[in-house]
């Protein structure tokens, strides 16, 4: 999705896009890993983005309301990744806290007898290719995110 898609869908939202927000917005869109509110605050105070947490909070809070952001609760605590607006599913690393874009669906054989399945969400947790060598290697050592 486009940056202009998205500006005019967060304008349907009455949501006012500032000069901050839309710096924050950018920051969020080129960054493949997830991250806290309070994450993603520190990450737009080093790139010299100046938006207070409650921002971040905010544009957070209005990404996942039009499906552009996806919550994540990892060892008690939530943490977001900016997503391209079509339907998808997730690999998240625990190590490094990629995010990884799955678009095909997993098959359902086994729904309990006459449920109807109206939509539904899948994400898987583990640990990415390079964070396993690292691991081999003895560099890093798996475990909860940040």
């Amino acid at each position: 999705m486009e940056k202009r898609d998205i500006v005019q869908l967060l304008h349907r939202q009455n949501f006012r896009l500032t000069r901050e927000r839309e710096a924050l917005l950018e920051l969020l869109m080129r960054t493949e890993k997830m991250f806290t509110a309070a994450e993603w605050h520190a990450l737009a105070q080093q790139q010299h983005v100046r938006v207070g947490l409650t921002t971040v909070y905010r544009l957070l809070e209005v990404l996942t309301k039009v499906g552009l952001a996806t919550p994540f609760l990892v060892e008690g605590s939530v943490y977001y990744a900016f997503c391209a607006g079509q339907h998808h599913h997730h690999f998240v690393c625990l190590a490094c806290h990629h995010v990884e874009d799955l678009y095909e669906c997993p098959v359902f054989h086994h729904l309990p007898k006459g449920c109807q399945v109206h939509h539904h969400k899948v994400d898987l947790f583990g640990i990415c290719p390079a964070c396993q060598e690292q691991s081999e290697a003895g560099q890093v050592t798996p475990g909860p995110p940040m």
